[in-house]
Order: C-alpha cells, then structure tokens, then sequence
C-alpha cells in the first residue's frame, strides 16, 4: 500500500515515528508530514529539539522537491520541442511567467528558435530541488529551530512578509505600515514560498549557479546566499556552521521512501491517510 500521512498534535507524531523507527538520519524517510509544528518543540532542549525539528521538516522538503522535479519533467517535456504547439506555449509561458523567466503576459508564440533556446535553458536551469540540507538548515536558521513565534502563528518558517501591508502579523519592534510577516495555512505552504523565491529571485542567482555547477557542495552552494539577510557574508558562515556542526548535511541524500511504511500507522489516533 501507498500513503501518506498528516499528523498534528505531538502525542501522534511520536507516535507516529515511533511506530516506523523513523531517526532523523534514516536513508528512506517515511511519508509522514506535519501541518503545523506542535508547540512542545519549545519543552525540548539541544539535540533532542534538533533532531524533532529536523524530523519535522524534511519529509515536506523532500515532498516539495518531488513537486519541483514534477514540474520541470512535465515542462521541458513541451519546450523540448522544435516546434510548439498552442497547448505547449500556454504551459510554457504559465511556468516561465511564474520563474520570471519572460515577463507577464508576453506573447512566445512566434519566437526565433534562439530565443526559445533561451527559455528552455532557464526552465532547466531554475526548475530544480534545493538540497534537502539548505532548506533544513535555513529552515532552523530563520525560525530558532522550530520555535519561533512566526512558527506557532502563521506557520512560517523563514520569515516571508505578506504582499500586503494590512495583513499578516506585526513584529513587536516594527510600527506604522511596515510590511507584516505573512501567514501561511500550513508548514508545507512555507517551504513552497521559500521554495519558489530561491528559484526565480534575481538575489539567488549566485546559489543556482552554484547548485548547477557544484552539485553536492553544500558549502559551496551556501556562498549563494550572501544576499539573503543584511548580514550578508555573515549569514553564509551560519548556514555553513548549522549544516556542519549539527549534521544537517547528512541528510542531503535523504528520499522519501515508497509509502509503505507509512500504512502501518493504525495504531496512531485519527490519522488522515490519502
């Protein structure tokens, strides 16, 4: 059988976990994802909250870089083409539109073959997974290992504002219109903002060149986000130090495993299994 499972409270993802023997270095991580991060995190101290929180986190990491590598086979799967039919362009422009890639609305339909060679490189090039790793380890970076006050709240993970100004929740040391962090339905719902900002933001470019041309270089890769908070180089030394010290680079090889595990889960009270 094949499944997956949404857990909320904390009894039944210990629970959950227990049932499985899911650690936080397993090599085949069961489908088991959380909604929200419970709020006993905070209870827990040094390793035992790390490796909670990393429990947490990388099955929705490496279930959103499914998605990601999804969307990328599909995609070129249309651009490859030499010629594009009005069903390929329609696809093509809604994904390159979304990676900023072309600008919104622009018609691709009688381009040159150069420039469709353009859009083909950059739907390659920007349509990719983050390295469980990087994600995990700005995931705990941004949010205090899980317990942030924008965790609890609005189930953000890396501090993402809201587009509007109105909306959102207020930093107790920011005042008058400054932009609210935003709120989101659900940790996964984070991960795929973040997701998608590392690959069509202009600030990320230096880090998908780098995921491109060093593949597996964590560190390397972390020289990409210079841009990513107003430390700046500051910034990519702690990334470095939380994916080295703590471990987090020993899950960048981690996969989701088939589902089958995750049917065992009988035990655990209201599941919700797909």
């Amino acid at each position: 059988m094949s499944a997956e499972v949404f857990l909320e409270s904390y009894e039944e993802i210990k629970s959950a976990y227990d049932l499985v023997g899911y650690t936080w270095d397993n090599e085949k991580i069961p489908r088991i994802f959380v909604k929200k991060i419970p709020e006993e995190i905070k209870k827990l101290e040094g390793v035992e909250r790390r490796k909670f929180f990393i429990r947490l986190i990388l099955p929705i990491v490496l279930l959103e870089n499914e998605k990601i590598s999804a969307e990328h086979d599909e995609v070129m799967s249309h651009a490859s083409k030499k010629d594009w039919t009005p069903e390929d362009t329609a696809l093509i422009s809604k994904v390159a539109e979304k990676y900023n890639i072309i600008d919104e609305g622009q018609d691709i339909s009688a381009l040159p073959e150069e420039e469709k060679e353009k859009i083909r490189y950059f739907l390659d090039h920007k349509i990719r997974p983050v390295p469980p790793a990087i994600a995990v380890g700005q995931a705990a970076l941004e949010s205090g290992w899980g317990t942030s006050r924008f965790v609890f709240e609005g189930n953000n993970l890396f501090g993402h504002v809201s587009p509007d100004p109105t909306k959102g929740m207020k930093p107790k040391n920011w005042s008058g219109n400054q932009r609210h962090i935003r709120i989101f339905d659900s940790i996964a719902d984070s991960i795929e903002a973040y997701m998608l900002n590392l690959n069509r933001n202009r600030a990320y470019n230096k880090f998908r060149w780098y995921r491109r041309t060093h593949p597996g270089n964590l560190s390397k890769m972390a020289e990409g986000f210079d841009k990513y908070a107003i430390i700046k180089e500051a910034y990519v030394g702690r990334l470095q130090s939380v994916m080295f010290k703590y471990g987090v680079s020993r899950i960048n090889d981690a996969k989701l495993d088939s589902g089958e595990s995750a049917g065992v889960i009988e035990k655990v009270s209201q599941p919700y299994i797909n």
